[in-house]
């Protein structure tokens, strides 16, 4: 992977050094210090609040002023290009900043460049302030563009600084609680803004809170730790075009799955954002609900999002799992479809002509919960927002976990300027759909679940690791329940050989569901080729081998395919006794593992799968369908083992080690 250039050349070598240890000891700070809970914890707790407090006080003044423009507006259309002008000036700062804010994150130390950045909020609040007492539509404005301004220089801080103070086993939970921590201030600055400004003190209580937020964000922020540079050498600039050019060059330069994930979290973001916008008329024209049934579904939505951040991290066993990730799309296409069929509205009142509707003509939220049809369009409010949660927190992870540690804020600030381009593209999307097409809104929804489908039907068909992962993560969590132990032998990064007993025809996939990162396993070619699973084991980028004596061209071609894995830094998997087990025990290890250790000499992982003897897919007993009942596999991973040791004889009784392991917890 090349690397942006830089007047890295220009410094001494010691100076290269000096940074380089600095860095390094910074990457390691999750591992090397003792670890608590995240939320008790000063290498998590102080990021989490400052951002809680900044998504809080943007939503606080953003929807105060949204509503102080459309009544300081002569007629609906001035209020309508207000509001929109606002919600433009806010966006407008990601597209031409984000290149900046991307590079400053990478040059900097990080904790920093955050003060700063609380510090500067402060005093454009002071402006937010007097522009509310004054009620100055141009000085809203003004404000409205600086708080878009800090939030895009925040924003690649706030993201790239987690893998820098947090495991890797943490990383889905600290982004499942930093996606439910924005949405929930999202939801409270909403309220607080909308209802306190419409009071009579509305201007006094909005200017406290924006005042006190701000200097509570400041001083939280004074305690996140320091984070060093990525990239101290990195060449910045203050051309907008340059620096915007450079973040997408570098996100060019990311793996594929990278830049889905990208794609993917900016995609959902046009979803939010049509569902948020087009929510409060769907309540009323299509539910019939008055303005407490729209709080209403706003929360739920909104909780929603959150709720399912959280599950994320239970579902995916603190791990970065990409099987939830289709899961979500699935259950957010679904619900997008199941939310577009209209109430019977007829089955409980007869609403007057849409213009025509009255508050009287409404429906109270006591009598939508005493009706079927209007607590399921609910529901399916909720479930979209779980499904959501589902969704963006593993690709947020995946973005930082396999993004390279000197471009991460540039990757970030990327996915910034996309998502608020899709953003861009929502408004457009609903303007020309509702106000050009006159489409209902269900009509909208529908398009939506349709595009969902074909967008995430794209993403996975160009990563199918995704795909590849939720029929692993379907398989362990619908037949079986899989229990791994060791997992932290796995190496994070470089090569490695994982090598196993061979059980059953399916245990590549446990392997795979017990595995942080993918393996690309040796299989046979008669298997490989078959017409039922060479699409799975293509997808799974397996290895086919044959018989040296039947086809020796396979034979050698495969041993080139492992050495060029293995130099490319992938973990390779293969099952030493180059069949399945006929009677359940581990038979001998054929050489094949001396032969490719001696050409790459990297590692070699050993580990044992128990449980799966005498399942559907062994040999034990003929084909029949699965039990209704959850079956325990174990994958037990043993230590490491140097290049420099590897003999297969010792593997095998290294892996007759770990199954002794099994039995003793397994008597």
């Amino acid at each position: 992977m090349q690397k942006p250039e830089s007047d890295s050349n220009s410094n001494s070598s010691g100076e290269n050094s000096s940074s380089h240890e600095h860095k390094t000891l910074s990457t390691k700070l999750a591992s090397t210090a003792p670890k608590s809970g995240l939320m008790s914890s000063k290498r998590f707790l102080p990021l989490f609040v400052t951002q809680f407090f900044s998504a809080m006080n943007d939503n606080v003044y953003k929807n105060a002023v949204l509503l102080l423009l459309v009544f300081q507006a002569a007629n609906e259309g001035d209020g309508a290009l207000y509001s929109n002008l606002a919600a433009g000036l806010f966006i407008l700062p990601f597209f031409l900043f984000s290149g900046m804010a991307g590079q400053l994150a990478e040059k900097n130390e990080k904790s920093k460049l955050i003060r700063i950045i609380k510090f500067c909020e402060m005093p454009i609040m002071v402006i937010g302030a007097i522009s509310i007492f004054t009620q100055l539509i141009w000085l809203m404005l003004v404000t409205v563009f600086l708080m878009g301004l800090q939030s895009t220089f925040f924003g690649p801080l706030k993201y790239s600084i987690l893998p820098q103070h947090v495991d890797r086993d943490e990383l889905t939970k600290a982004n499942g609680l930093v996606e439910s921590g924005t949405f929930v201030a999202i939801l409270m600055g909403t309220i607080f803004g909308t209802y306190y400004i419409t009071q009579e003190a509305g201007s006094i209580y909005i200017s406290v809170a924006i005042l006190t937020l701000a200097a509570v964000g400041y001083f939280s922020s004074r305690f996140i730790p320091v984070s060093a540079a990525n990239d101290p050498n990195l060449h910045f600039t203050f051309n907008i075009f340059s620096s915007t050019k450079d973040v997408f060059k570098t996100l060019n330069q990311q793996t594929e799955s990278v830049g889905k994930s990208v794609v993917g979290i900016s995609w959902f973001w046009l979803i939010g954002a049509i569902i948020l916008t087009a929510l409060p008329n769907y309540v009323k024209y299509e539910m019939g609900g008055n303005e407490l049934v729209v709080t209403s579904a706003l929360v739920v939505f909104s909780l929603s999002i959150a709720i399912g951040s959280l599950l994320c991290e239970k579902l995916s066993r603190s791990r970065i799992e990409l099987g939830i990730v289709p899961f979500g799309a699935i259950l957010i296409t679904v619900f997008l479809f199941l939310l577009s069929q209209e109430p019977n509205m007829a089955s409980y009142r007869v609403m007057p002509e849409r213009d025509n509707i009255t508050a009287e003509d409404l429906l109270s939220i006591s009598e939508v919960f005493s009706t079927g049809d209007m607590i399921y369009h609910l529901i399916w409010m909720g479930a979209i927002g779980i499904a959501a949660g589902f969704y963006t927190v593993p690709l947020y992870a995946l973005i930082q976990q396999r993004t390279e540690e000197d471009s991460r804020s540039r990757v970030i600030a990327a996915n910034n300027v996309l998502n608020a381009l899709f953003m861009v593209g929502s408004a457009v999307l609903s303007i020309v759909t509702l106000t050009v097409l006159q489409w209902s809104i269900p009509e909208l929804l529908l398009l939506l679940a349709g595009l969902n489908l074909l967008i995430s039907i794209y993403i996975y068909t160009k990563v199918p690791e995704f795909f590849l992962r939720f029929v692993i993560y379907i398989l362990a969590i619908c037949m079986y329940r899989v229990r791994t132990r060791g997992e932290q032998n796995i190496p994070v990064e470089g090569p490695a050989v994982i090598i196993g007993n061979h059980v059953s025809f399916v245990d590549w996939m446990f392997i795979l569901a017990a595995s942080p990162r993918p393996i690309r396993f040796v299989v046979f070619a008669p298997i490989y080729y078959s017409p039922y699973l060479h699409w799975l084991f293509k997808m799974a980028k397996a290895i086919p081998i044959d018989a040296e004596k039947t086809n020796p061209v396979a034979f050698k071609r495969a041993f080139d395919d492992v050495a060029d894995a293995l130099e490319r830094g992938e973990l390779v998997g293969i099952f030493p006794e180059g069949k399945l087990t006929a009677d359940g025990e581990v038979d001998t290890f054929r050489r094949g593992i001396e032969k490719i250790i001696a050409r790459s000499p990297v590692p070699v992982v050993p580990l044992h799968l128990g449980g799966l003897w005498g399942s559907m897919f062994s040999r034990k007993t003929k084909w029949r369908l699965p039990r209704l009942r959850w079956s325990l596999v174990s994958v037990t991973i043993g230590s490491q083992v140097a290049a420099e040791d590897v003999e297969a004889d010792d593997l095998r009784k290294k892996v007759l080690s770990l199954q002794a392991e099994y039995s003793a917890d397994n008597p």
